[in-house]
Formats: structure tokens, C-alpha cells, sequence
């Protein structure tokens, strides 16, 4: 029996065809346990924090307190009752003291957000549910980050992991971010870290893209107006994007993002800059002090074993992406180098 060269090709293609649709199921099922993994871990993540807050207790309709807390129940309800009424963001009140600005030298988003739910659910509960909703939202703008600056699969999920471990770390108790600082009052600076992620996530990818200008502008300003201190985080990073991207094209896109930002958060930033002589002196001495402080326990403040481990492990992936030019990465090591000088220079 004689075979034709058709035949020949025809058997030929069949084996093809085969082969590559063996590839692309595998590719799919691959592609599916990834997103099923991502699902898990983050949303695990998310409800691990969620189960540590206690639901049950946001839901409760009380007063919140513990720390500052208590002291910031009194300003949002201030806000609704006596500045929106009048349509103003910030007022002064005779409540304290021999009377107080109000929301001239505190971030007014966060209470503003406590309003918004307010309109549907107790004062009380509205307040708890902001108060934690950096928290809850912190893993998946870690991943998201991640995620929108292509870093590979499963980079961004163990970044949802690492932002989750900050989270749960009790080395300090008021600097903020933490769940610990959270709980002392210190909930507009998670809000605040939440939003400076996302704002850097659609600012790289606006650098590459050219697009989300209006919504990288917005989050950049939104989390400066949420806390003073991430405010010349989310700033200082964006402007650390632009040289290291290094794409001219980008240089445009860059300058409407940072004046856009500049121009919404304007109201608030500029008065409260230019007002600085007028803040209360809180005292506070610098830091290191002491014969027990150094800038090596600032810096290092878990158990040795733990800052060798995460200190290796950071060292050695910045040095291996960055030889892959992973423009992420690389802006992640200089600044976090940036912000520690910055911390020294600063103190």
C-alpha cells in the first residue's frame, strides 16, 4: 500500500494539530490554576484581616475607641453638622481648648468617606468600617501593583503576602500602616498607604501606556489628601518613576499627572504647608536617642533571624531583577535607599 505525499501532509498537520492543541489546554488549565491561586491568596489574605478585626464588633452600632480613636469620633460628626451645612471642608470650632481649627491641619477625605457611609448606617459603625478599610484593602493593592507593572506570576500574590505580614507586625505601634497603628487611631494612614499603591500601579502603567492620566492624577491626590506623612510618599515615588522608566515619550504624560494631582489636592496641601507655623509642637524628640536607640534597631526592629531572612531575601531579588531591568524592582531598592536617608536626614 503506497502513501501519497498528501497523505504525508495530511498526517503531518493532524500531529500538529494535536500537539498544539495539547499545548494551548495546558496552557489553559495553567492559566486557570494561576487566577484560582491568585483568588486564593488574596482573598485569603483579605479574610484573615478581616477575621482578625472582628466583624462582628464593626458591626456592632457603639462608639469606637482605643488610643486616638476616641478622639477622632467627634470631627466627622463636627464636619456633617456644622461645615457642610455651610458648604465648607474646614471651619473652627470653640468644642476644645479656647477653640480649634478644624480639618485645616487634619486630612479631611477619611472623614469624608465616614460621611458617605454614614448616609446609610450608624455613625458608629460608618466610622469602624473606614477605619479598616485600609487594612482590608492594602493585599489586593499590593497585587494589583504587581500586576499592572507585569512583574511575573507569582510575584504579585507574594507581594499581597508581604503587604499582609506588615500588617500583622507589632514592632511599632503608632508609626502607621500596621494593624496595630490602625487600631491606636492612625486609620487615615492605611487608607492613605492603600491609595499611594494603586496611584503608583496606573502611574507605571501610565508611563508605558500613556493612559489612566485622570485616574493616576486622582489617587495620587486622593492619598495626600488621606495623611500628610504618605502624602511625600506618593509624591516623592512618583517623581522617583520618572527617570528610572526613563522613556522620553513618558516625560509629558508624567508632568499633567504630578500637576493634576497638584491642582486637587491643592486646597488643602497648600494652607496646610503654608500655615506650618501655626501647628502644634508635639514635643517629640528625634530619634535614635538614648544609649538603648540606634538607627540600626530603627531600621532592623524584628528578631535578628527575621530582618537576616527578609533583608536576604530583598537584597538578593533587587540584584536579580534588576539585572533584568525590571523597572519596578529597580525603583523599589532606590527607594527604599531614598527613604532611609531620607529618615536620617529627617530626624
Amino acid at each position: 500500500m503506497s502513501t501519497t505525499g498528501d497523505d504525508l501532509e495530511h498526517d503531518a498537520a493532524e500531529v500538529i494539530n494535536e500537539r498544539v492543541g495539547l499545548r494551548q489546554r495546558l496552557l489553559d488549565g495553567q492559566d486557570y490554576w494561576q487566577r484560582f491561586s491568585t483568588i486564593l491568596i488574596v482573598g485569603g489574605c483579605t479574610v484573615a484581616l478581616l477575621m482578625t478585626l472582628h466583624p462582628s464588633l464593626i458591626l456592632r452600632n457603639n462608639t469606637p475607641t482605643g488610643g486616638d480613636m476616641g478622639a477622632h469620633v467627634w470631627a466627622p460628626a463636627y464636619l456633617r453638622d456644622h461645615l457642610l451645612t455651610q458648604f465648607k471642608l474646614t471651619g473652627w470650632s470653640m468644642d476644645w481648648y479656647s477653640g480649634l481649627p478644624v480639618y485645616r491641619f487634619y486630612m479631611v477625605v477619611p472623614a469624608l468617606a465616614i460621611l458617605l457611609v454614614d448616609l446609610v448606617l450608624p455613625y458608629g459603625i460608618a466610622m469602624k468600617i473606614i477605619a479598616v478599610v485600609g487594612i482590608l484593602a492594602l493585599p489586593w493593592c499590593s497585587w494589583k501593583l504587581g500586576r499592572m507593572t507585569r512583574l511575573a506570576y507569582p510575584l504579585p500574590e507574594l507581594l499581597a503576602l508581604g503587604a499582609t505580614l506588615f500588617l500583622y507586625d507589632e514592632s511599632f505601634t503608632i508609626y502607621g500602616g500596621n494593624i496595630a497603628s490602625t487600631m491606636a487611631g492612625e486609620f487615615s494612614f492605611s487608607i492613605a498607604l492603600a491609595l499611594a499603591l494603586l496611584a503608583f500601579a496606573y502611574f507605571a502603567e501610565g508611563l508605558r501606556t500613556g493612559k489612566y492620566l485622570v485616574t493616576a492624577a486622582t489617587l495620587v491626590a486622593l492619598s495626600a489628601l488621606s495623611h500628610g506623612i504618605v502624602l511625600l510618599f506618593v509624591f516623592g515615588g512618583v517623581v522617583l518613576m520618572v527617570p528610572i522608566w526613563a522613556l522620553r515619550s513618558s516625560l509629558p504624560y508624567a508632568g499633567k499627572v504630578v500637576a493634576l494631582a497638584t491642582l486637587l489636592s491643592a486646597f488643602w496641601v497648600v494652607p496646610f504647608v503654608f500655615n506650618h507655623a501655626y501647628m502644634t509642637d508635639m514635643k517629640y524628640e528625634p530619634r535614635p536617642s538614648g544609649v538603648s536607640d540606634s538607627f540600626w534597631q530603627m531600621f532592623f526592629p524584628l528578631h535578628i533571624a527575621f530582618d537576616i531572612v527578609i533583608t536576604t531575601f530583598a537584597v538578593i531579588g533587587f540584584l536579580a531583577y534588576a539585572r533584568r531591568r525590571v523597572r519596578i524592582v529597580q525603583w523599589m531598592g532606590i527607594y527604599c535607599v531614598v527613604l532611609a536617608i531620607g529618615v536620617f536626614v529627617a530626624r
